[in-house]
Parts: structure tokens; C-alpha cells; sequence
């Protein structure tokens, strides 16, 4: 895992005088790059008629979070900055692909990258971009999110190997307003 910054503010969202705020008080927490890399996994070949595949990644946060008060709820946004596959077997089959993080304890998943097919030539690397930021709500407090690849399209019909890497800028944010007064 590779984190580049964690920031830290408490910050004072409207002045007294003014009207219609939610909190005048907040805290906010953030890392602006975390990155998790996988070199090394395995995929199998697929059998004919096969139109996808799916692989789960622990992707750790941190401790970014330990600034924020325990007993206030929080915000969590996270911004997917890129999840790259790269292999050394033909990847121009895949026609699409999504990368969505699963809510602990559900199986309901956020999307939070795609990607889809431009062109026939032969590649070896697909990237998935972020479409902005999502709301995970009180995510921000696991130690970890587990993040699902999914890829659709013609897959190899032999087994293969690929690198893994995602990175995402994490940013939560608690009302501080409850603690202070």
C-alpha cells in the first residue's frame, strides 16, 4: 500500500453571523492517494461462451480517519483515481469492465470505475477510470474496502497472469458542532 498525504482540518464552515449552515463546526480527514498493488494474480482460462470474470481486492484505508470523533456520524467520499490490470496475455477481448466497492456486512456494491472497449487492437493493459466522487456514507471508519473487479467481453482462453493496481483519494468529514457545544 502506498498513501502519498494525510490531511487533517477543523474547519469553521459559516461565519456566526450568518444563516442557513448546518454546523458551524466540522473536522475533515483526508488522503489524497492511496494505492494497492497486487503483481501476481492468477486468472484461469475461460470456457467457451464465458462472458466474465470477477476478482476482490482488499484495499486498505488507513489510519487517516483516527482524527475524527467516534461518537458523530461521517461522511465518506471516495474518488476512484485509476485501477489498472496489466498482463502479458491479449486483453483487447474484454469489452467492458467496472470496479464497485461493497458496503461491510451487504452485498450491495457502488460502482465507482469503468471502462469500455474503444478500438480491436491488441493490448495488454486496460484502465478503469473514476466518474467522481461517491458518498460512502460511514465507510471511512473500516480498516479496509473490498473493491470487486468485473470484466465482460471475449477472456482468454488460456490461463493467465496479471498485475493488479487501484488508487483512490479518500476524504471524510464529521460534524463537529455536536462536540464542541
Amino acid at each position: 500500500m502506498r498513501t502519498n498525504t494525510f490531511r487533517a482540518l477543523v474547519l469553521s464552515t459559516c461565519a456566526l453571523a450568518a444563516t442557513g449552515c448546518d454546523s458551524l463546526f466540522f473536522i475533515e480527514a483526508e488522503a489524497e492517494e492511496i494505492c494497492k498493488a497486487e503483481p501476481d494474480v492468477d486468472f484461469p482460462a475461460a470456457l467457451p461462451g464465458t462472458l466474465s470474470l470477477q476478482y476482490s481486492l482488499e484495499f486498505p484505508l488507513g489510519d487517516f480517519d483516527e482524527v475524527l470523533p467516534q461518537d458523530t456520524d461521517v461522511e465518506t467520499e471516495l474518488r476512484l483515481k485509476a485501477f489498472e490490470v496489466t498482463s502479458s496475455t491479449d486483453l483487447s477481448g474484454i469489452e467492458r469492465a467496472s470496479v464497485s466497492v461493497v458496503r461491510p456486512g451487504t452485498s450491495e456494491s457502488i460502482l465507482i470505475g469503468e471502462y469500455r472497449r474503444t478500438n480491436t487492437s491488441p493490448t495488454q493493459s486496460i484502465r478503469l477510470t473514476g466518474s467522481g466522487a461517491v458518498n460512502l456514507l460511514d465507510m471511512a471508519r473500516e480498516d479496509s474496502l473490498e473493491l470487486v473487479f468485473d470484466a465482460r467481453g471475449s477472456l482468454p482462453t488460456r490461463d493467465w497472469n496479471a498485475r493488479l493496481e487501484a488508487c483512490a483519494g479518500v476524504r471524510a468529514k464529521a460534524n463537529y458542532f455536536d462536540l464542541v457545544f
